[in-house]
């Protein structure tokens, strides 16, 4: 071609044939450093001349020929006659440990605020900040003097109200046979028996008097109703306590042991559970099978499991979320309130599931799928239902079928129909869930809560709930929420029996 160019054009037409053929050897061989070199400005130049047109449009087609000839024409032969090494899994159904980690915090059973009974200076501080009290330890002390002074005219008024009951009563004594004789009047008997009765009545509400003096006199002395971890000091000392206003409340103090959690389980989460029960792929299991476990936020397992005791009866209408509850013993106060946890629910094992690797999974537009093995070793996409994770492996829920072959590696190269020569590894298999290890031991056992009443506590068996989280009045196989149901105390065996009169957190007035 260069013979067809007239002598003074040949020196630009060898350049820019040198800057193609540097550009066409940079894209083949992805020299990128030499593609910097070529020198752009120089090429647009040559390209304006019109003369130039015609040699670059040849060489652009026999560069985009190559191309085609690479990519659609070589590659696809390539792929189909020449097989690719790829590691492949034998999938078979299998029975998974269903593992969930859900949010939880934990909160006392009991924190119960301390108030003042009346209204007074307080005097003294008894505990220490932050320490364990037990139940009837004193707290406080209000000054007593204004008390004892009430106590005393209540018992001189008592006093005085039996005086006037024994003159009625000798008064009446001695009219009732006058008045039987008619040496009195009916009117005289009248007059003493009603002074007889208002004395009496006086001396009873003299009585109620001087009770409610002495107990005004014990309030004074403020004792914890529950034992626990006393809150720092609220009033300071001094302070004149009116009883009902704001400034009454003196301190709080916390149940330790048990611990309870809360967490909560989205709707979504309920109606897959459900399904899956349709499905037959989850074992049907009660609520007091169920062990629960939590992981501190430094990751690390808490050495106690603990039983879930109570599962909320409706879905929160701004959340979309069913609040449970699950205590937890927990000797040398590990657990303080307010913690956030990670919960895991152990006991829930899916049926006729597969397991494969997370690298064999790909995402599309259409969703996961992952590379089958057919008999003429090619591979093909198949679209599976990805479920809930078993360690670093993936639970497939729906998509696959006995037997298949998996392609577990060199996946990103795969293509529909392409030749493969498989190499069978190991199928994985189900790993169980950490459990604490922690013995059993007297300290396990849940601690019974304040029940001012109660000599000793009384029990039940922990309620056993026909399906998994369930109501025994609904339907079999249906996540619905059950009735509360009493804490089991023997964590971590299970089930077991626990105090009856277990109540929510609350604040009461107490002293």
């Amino acid at each position: 071609m260069a013979k067809f160019i007239p002598q003074r054009l040949r020196a630009g037409y060898a350049a820019l044939v040198e800057r193609l053929r540097t550009l066409i050897d940079s894209v083949r061989h992805f020299d990128w450093r030499s593609l910097q070199q070529v020198r752009w400005e120089d090429m647009v130049h040559a390209l304006k001349n019109p003369r130039w047109h015609k040699p670059a449009a040849i060489v652009f087609g026999l560069l985009v020929a190559a191309h085609v000839i690479k990519t659609d024409i070589l590659l696809p032969y390539m792929k189909a006659h020449f097989a690719l090494g790829v590691d492949t899994i034998e999938v078979q159904p299998l029975t998974v440990p269903l593992e969930s980690q859900l949010i939880g915090q934990t909160r006392s059973p009991q924190s119960v605020a301390i108030y003042t009974r009346v209204s007074g200076f307080l005097e003294k501080q008894v505990y220490q900040e932050g320490s364990w009290v037990n139940a009837g330890d004193i707290l406080f002390e209000m000054d007593k003097r204004p008390f004892v002074a009430q106590l005393d005219a209540a018992k001189a008024a008592l006093v005085s109200q039996e005086a006037s009951l024994r003159t009625a009563t000798l008064t009446l004594n001695r009219i009732k046979p006058l008045a039987a004789a008619k040496a009195l009047s009916q009117q005289d008997l009248d007059t003493a028996t009603g002074n007889f009765l208002r004395a009496q009545a006086g001396v009873d509400q003299a009585r109620a008097n001087v009770e409610t003096a002495q107990l005004n006199l014990e309030y004074c002395t403020i004792r914890s109703p529950i034992s626990g971890l006393a809150s720092v000091r609220k009033q300071a000392l001094g302070t004149y306590l009116q009883v009902g206003s704001p400034n009454s409340e003196l301190t709080v103090v916390n149940q330790m042991d048990p611990m309870w959690v809360y967490f909560s389980v989205s709707e979504d989460q309920v109606l897959e559970l459900n399904q899956m029960l349709a499905q037959k792929q989850l074992t049907d299991t009660s609520l007091a099978e169920l062990d629960v476990t939590i992981t501190m936020s430094n990751g690390k397992l808490y050495p106690y499991t603990g039983k879930i005791g109570f599962a909320g009866v409706m879905y929160d209408v701004e959340t979309g979320t069913r609040l449970y509850r699950a205590v937890f013993p927990n000797p040398g106060n590990a657990l303080q309130q307010g913690q956030f946890v990670t919960v895991s629910v152990v006991g829930l094992n899916q049926n006729n599931v597969y397991l494969v690797p997370q690298s064999a999974v790909q995402q599309s537009s259409q969703g996961a799928y992952v590379w089958v093995v057919d008999e003429d070793n090619r591979v093909h996409s198949r679209t599976i239902t990805p479920g809930f994770w078993n360690g670093p492996n993936w639970v497939i829920n729906d998509g696959l079928k006995p037997g298949e072959h998996v392609v577990v590696s060199n996946v990103l190269r795969m293509s529909p129909n392409q030749r493969v020569k498989p190499s069978a590894i190991k199928a994985p298999e189900p790993q169980p869930l950490k459990l604490p290890t922690a013995p059993a031991t007297s300290s396990d056992t849940l601690s019974t809560p304040f029940n001012p009443g109660a000599t000793t506590p009384s029990h039940v068996n922990q309620a056993q709930n026909p399906n998994l989280l369930t109501m025994p009045a609904t339907p079999a196989n249906k996540l619905t929420a059950p009735k509360e149901a009493p804490l089991a105390p023997g964590i971590p065996t299970a089930p077991a029996t626990v105090p009856n009169n277990l109540q929510p957190p609350a604040t009461r007035a107490v002293q």
